[in-house]
């Protein structure tokens, strides 16, 4: 624990979460819910119409072309480098993360009148963990998906086009990969509290 009843006050921070976002829905609160919700689906869809569980490629690529992250992903990569994208779910999930305990460390020293924070933690939440989990988890793990994944060029190609063509375990992967393995570890420890501590404060969130 980073302070002496850490639990409790995680449990009182989802708990301000969930019940602000109770109250505060109006009209457009609702349309974005929707929205995200909407987003959420189509990824599951996508990769529940994956061909390794027996679905035609053509009904998969169909399936991941109405896909807006899918959409997105592509469009990024095939403008910048893909790695960019780790860049980002790594930001994404540092400040989740952060955010969190600076949160945290607020309630336990009876500053509650800093809302700031939980507003942005409960921001950060719905895009981070309920919308984009299973796109951040990937992304995340784009410097050795080069493991499972014949997808060119591989994260080694990109920052040492010298070296090995699949090797994230060498120099220089290496230097990405051991905080990728960490804070991969922590995002789906927190997402799993997350979820767990979204239901006990309200669940019918």
């Amino acid at each position: 624990m980073l302070f002496p009843g850490f639990d409790v006050i995680l449990f009182g921070i989802f708990f301000v979460m969930t019940e602000g976002a109770v109250q505060e829905i109006g009209a457009w609160e609702e349309r974005k819910i929707i929205t995200l919700l909407f987003i959420d689906v189509l990824q599951v869809v996508r990769v529940i119409t994956s061909a390794s569980y027996g679905w035609s490629a053509t009904t998969s690529q169909a399936v991941r072309n109405c896909d807006i992250v899918y959409i997105f992903t592509r469009l990024v990569s095939s403008v910048i480098p893909r790695y960019s994208l780790f860049i980002l779910a790594f930001i994404l999930v540092s400040v989740t993360l952060l955010d969190t305990i600076y949160v945290a460390k607020l309630f336990a020293a009876g500053e509650v009148k800093k809302m700031w924070p939980v507003k942005l933690l409960r921001k950060v939440v719905s895009i981070v963990v309920t919308i984009l989990f299973s796109s951040i988890i990937k992304w995340l793990l784009i410097p050795t998906d080069c493991l499972v994944s014949t997808v060119t060029p591989t994260f080694n190609q990109e920052i040492d086009p010298e070296g090995d063509m699949c090797n994230p375990f060498a120099m220089p992967a290496i230097l990405f990969v051991a905080p990728m393995i960490l804070i991969s570890i922590s995002y789906i420890i927190f997402a799993l509290i997350t979820s767990y501590l979204s239901f006990e404060c309200n669940p019918l969130s």
